[in-house]
């Protein structure tokens, strides 16, 4: 429906802009509660009215967006997922006047004592805004009594709910584990009756929001409402994981964990069933998931690969870290290692803008972006450890370090899309055999990258870097282990592709291993008497197999 549209329709246009209305001031009236504070007598665990802020106006501003861009559906879709939501936050946030200390809210405040707090009036202000929230989603609800322009049978709803119902499961657990004596870390199942009931409802909502977005015939409807669930779960989740991330004593549990991955998988699912259908070679003709061209997909990968790599440059540049005191933190050594990973990543990102370079660099991308995610894992476990010990918080060059990682995924999905449409409109001919010098030196490269990754890159007398075994630097373990999978199946994919993109995936290769070798020159200073490791001297023997199978395969595409 267009905006001409819709004005023609005036009385449900008037009720969907009032249901807007609604929503909006009952998100302005969400971030000026916590800002006004709920309680006397004890303050929040982190500043963390700005993060609640922002999560709180977030779902108006985008509806009011789509209303303006003449997507009133969706719109509407979005402010009555919202609102199934606010209804289980009214009645957890109502507990706060009764048993405020029988809840886990660190976000609005931490108890210092066992004295109990009292209610104050940025309370009031937030039951107000929930209310105005819930009452712009029933006004919302049904599309505002505006007709569809048009119908289409719904399809992934079965997936759908299983994912909102994995976000049910996270919900239902700890919002965080707590060393604190005086800081409870009660799940809904802990809570008084009013919270039970408030905590329940909000884990039903998920599915419950989730199965009446996605089975509805408008597709805008079910984009909107998918939409909303995501931004909703995100505003109940966030918090909770920066208080495990950023406060003392306190820390992340699985549950938001989970409930955030649902978040983020939810609205992606039809761009990756119809990415799915185009790598497996069949051809539909979704209505509502329409693909730009080849080279519309490699601009826009490349303007999310540059934000990205631009990001953990600024990461690289900003303080990591802000000491509890107000000043700012000693330089890390650990992020010198973004340099040449932003950098890297960035040259990628130019070329996805050269039609003549776009499909030759574009296999590379994947393993770019792991060598930026090995290069970050560094960078955030002193700041986790600081930010636990009380000693300081993340600064703003770490939250920018961080962003890098959504932006670098929709590059790469992006990227996955320009590859599967140029796979649908490209006649692939027979696969060649694979020259015995290309194979032999592809299984050398992978044989050095597992010691590269299993053994440390720098010791001393009293220190020996992270491997793949999670001990002291369980982050940096983790992202060790998922890169080193993801090189091997890389190597596999290289060897199965056409000589060019095999070529480009052996590049980023080289690039990851070249990250991982540049751990001691970039990041030894931290370490008094710092010595090259074994896995430095197999990780530089690692890159240099890739070069030369990349360079056996880049040959043999030009023949």
């Amino acid at each position: 429906m267009t905006r001409t549209e819709l004005e023609n329709q005036t009385p449900a246009a008037a009720r969907l802009r009032i249901s807007w209305a609604l929503a909006a001031a009952g998100g302005l009236l969400l971030a000026i509660g916590p800002l006004l504070g709920v309680v006397d007598g004890a303050e929040p665990a982190y500043t963390s009215w700005p993060l609640l802020a922002l999560l709180a106006l977030l779902p108006p501003a985008v509806a009011g967006v789509l209303l303006m861009r003449g997507r009133p559906f969706v719109a509407a879709g979005l402010i009555a997922a919202v609102g199934v939501f606010a209804i289980g936050r009214f009645l957890s946030d109502l507990q706060l006047a009764f048993a405020p200390m029988a809840v886990a809210r660190p976000e609005l405040f931490r108890p210092t004592t066992l004295i109990a707090v009292t209610p104050s009036a940025g309370l009031w202000v937030l039951l107000a805004g929930h209310v105005l929230v819930i009452a712009g989603g029933l006004l919302a609800a049904g599309r505002a009594g505006m007709p569809a322009d048009e119908s289409e049978p719904p399809g992934l709803v079965a997936l759908h709910v299983i994912i909102a119902c994995w976000a049910t499961v996270g919900l239902l657990g700890k919002p965080f584990s707590s060393a604190d004596p005086f800081q409870l870390d009660r799940g809904p199942w802990d809570l008084p009756v009013l919270g039970l009931t408030g905590g329940l409802l909000l884990a039903l909502a998920a599915p419950l929001a989730t199965a009446l977005a996605a089975s509805s015939p408008d597709p805008d409807t079910r984009q909107g409402g998918v939409l909303g669930v995501s931004l909703a779960l995100a505003g109940v989740v966030l918090p909770w994981l920066v208080a495990g991330t950023v406060a003392t004593g306190l820390g992340i549990s699985a549950g938001p964990v989970i409930a955030l991955l649902a978040a983020l998988t939810l609205p992606v699912l039809p761009l990756l069933a119809r990415l799915v259908r185009l790598l497996r070679g069949k051809r539909d003709e979704t209505k509502d998931l329409a693909l730009p061209s080849v080279h519309r997909l490699h601009v826009a990968a490349g303007a999310f690969t540059v934000l990205s790599a631009v990001a953990m440059l600024a990461g690289a540049v900003l303080p990591q870290l802000v000491l509890a005191t107000g000043g700012v933190a000693p330089e890390l050594a650990s992020a010198n290692l973004l340099w040449p990973a932003g950098l890297a990543f960035g040259v990628l990102g130019l070329a996805l803008f050269v039609p003549s370079t776009a499909a030759a660099v574009r296999p590379a991308l994947v393993l770019g972006h792991f060598a930026m995610q090995l290069a970050a894992a560094g960078a955030t476990e002193p700041v986790l450890a600081a930010s636990q010990a009380g000693i300081a918080q993340p600064g703003a060059g770490f939250w920018l370090m961080v962003a890098e990682v959504p932006l670098g995924l929709l590059a790469l999905v992006c990227a996955g899309l320009a590859g599967a449409v140029e796979r649908e409109n490209t006649e692939i001919g027979k696969r060649q055999e694979v020259p015995v010098a290309e194979l032999g030196a592809v299984l050398l490269a992978g044989l050095f990258a597992v010691g590269a990754f299993a053994l440390p890159t720098v010791r001393s007398d009293n220190y020996t870097a992270a491997t793949l075994v999670p001990d002291s630097d369980p982050v940096v373990s983790a992202s060790l282990i998922a890169s080193l999978l993801v090189l091997i199946i890389a190597l596999v994919v290289a060897l199965r592709s056409r000589p060019a993109r095999g070529a480009a995936v052996l590049a980023g290769g080289v690039l990851l291993m070249g990250v991982r070798a540049l751990e001691l020159p970039l990041t030894g200073e931290k370490v008094v008497g710092a010595s090259a490791g074994p896995g430095t001297w197999l990780a530089l023997a690692a890159a240099a197999a890739l070069l030369v199978a990349a360079g056996l395969m880049g040959a043999r595409a030009t023949r």
